[in-house]
């Protein structure tokens, strides 16, 4: 059985994925109009809308991967990757704040998901995640 805090990693991990969705979609219609805007001269003003689409279907199954791995699996390398990607989220923010995307509210679910995630990965590193982590798997 899981301890209280793979729960709460699952809770807090799996919350982050929905408001980054959800923030994606408000966001949506900005990002098309800024990269077309910036593409058509490339000649890929068209296939923008299907790259986001399918950067958010692969980053999501990133995600969805990652909590598998540690949270069904067990794999306690992967919470260090997973620590290392939220790094990452967090210069993301910053570097976000001078985007022309970087509106209010997209930045605010951009803000709140890298939270989330953080929270989450904290609950990773609690004495009794790292206990489940050491006992083998279906023990």
């Amino acid at each position: 059985m899981k301890p209280s805090s793979i729960k709460n990693f699952d809770r807090l991990y799996i919350g982050s994925i929905v408001v980054g969705l959800i923030g994606f979609f408000f966001s949506y219609g900005a990002a098309v109009e800024q990269v077309s805007a910036e593409l058509p001269e490339a000649g890929a003003g068209g296939l923008v809308s299907g790259g986001l689409i399918i950067g958010l279907v692969v980053g999501t199954a990133i995600s969805l991967a990652l909590w598998f791995l540690i949270s069904v699996l067990r794999i306690e390398l992967m919470k260090w990757i997973l620590a290392i990607i939220a790094a990452f989220g967090i210069l993301g923010l910053f570097v976000g704040l001078g985007s022309e995307l970087a509106t209010g509210t997209t930045q605010a679910f951009n803000t709140l998901s890298t939270l989330l995630s953080i929270a989450a990965i904290f609950f990773l590193f609690q004495p009794d995640a790292k206990a489940w982590f050491a006992e083998k798997r279906g023990g």
